[in-house]
């Protein structure tokens, strides 16, 4: 009897504990689950279209809403417009609006990082800029073979060579061992807030001969 005992205590246990475990997963969504984050704001439509998952700078699939930089949020008129990039002497944002099922960048938080420290010493002024980069690849490797400017170069030079040194550290995954996305461009907008006491008038003269007109 002692022994037909343990195993109904010992049964009844597993039991309890295998319906937790299904009570878990339904609440969490399941382990398998990769629906994209419901964001904050109001949930705008895709800027390449309802076909295009949308990547970011952590690889994650996301939305885009009304909190993203303004920035994100507009449709993409150009077809070969694949990355967004906003930096802050904060934060780093990527999203990726087409493309995603054959070429993707590779996570770099580190880099990520760094690069928004660069602006920390250009916070003297509240100022936005911005900048288009092409980007064309070896159709057999995959290798870089041009990055420049296209379309829209930044007005504060310091500001350009920051896009460009960002945009030689990227690292890109191909579905294909031959890539079928060969040219992308990547439009960039900086932020830069003014965290000191140097007045603008002070700043401006200072940057003469950096800024360029458009």
């Amino acid at each position: 009897m002692f022994r037909v005992s343990v195993f109904r205590t010992f049964l009844a246990g597993f039991a309890v504990l295998y319906c937790l475990s299904f009570i878990s997963c339904i609440s969490s969504g399941g382990p398998t689950s990769h629906t994209p984050e419901t964001p904050k704001g109001e949930v705008l439509p895709n800027p390449a279209g309802d076909s295009e998952d949308i990547i970011d700078e952590e690889g994650r699939e996301v939305k885009i809403s009304t909190t993203d930089p303004i920035s994100f949020q507009s449709q993409s008129k150009d077809s070969s417009e694949y990355f967004r990039v906003h930096i802050t002497s904060e934060s780093y944002q990527v999203r990726q609006i087409r493309g995603s099922k054959y070429i993707r960048r590779k996570v770099d938080k580190g880099g990520d990082a760094l690069i928004s420290e660069e602006l920390v010493k250009y916070n003297r002024i509240n100022f936005n800029d911005d900048g288009i980069i092409l980007v064309i690849l070896n159709g057999n490797t995959g290798a870089v073979e041009t990055i420049r400017f296209n379309t829209r170069v930044p007005r504060i030079n310091n500001l350009a060579k920051i896009i460009q040194n960002d945009v030689t550290r990227w690292s890109m995954e191909h579905s294909e061992e031959k890539p079928v996305v060969t040219k992308y461009q990547i439009h960039y907008t900086i932020k830069l807030e003014n965290k000191s006491n140097t007045t603008r008038d002070t700043v401006k003269e200072e940057l003469k001969g950096e800024v360029k007109k458009r």
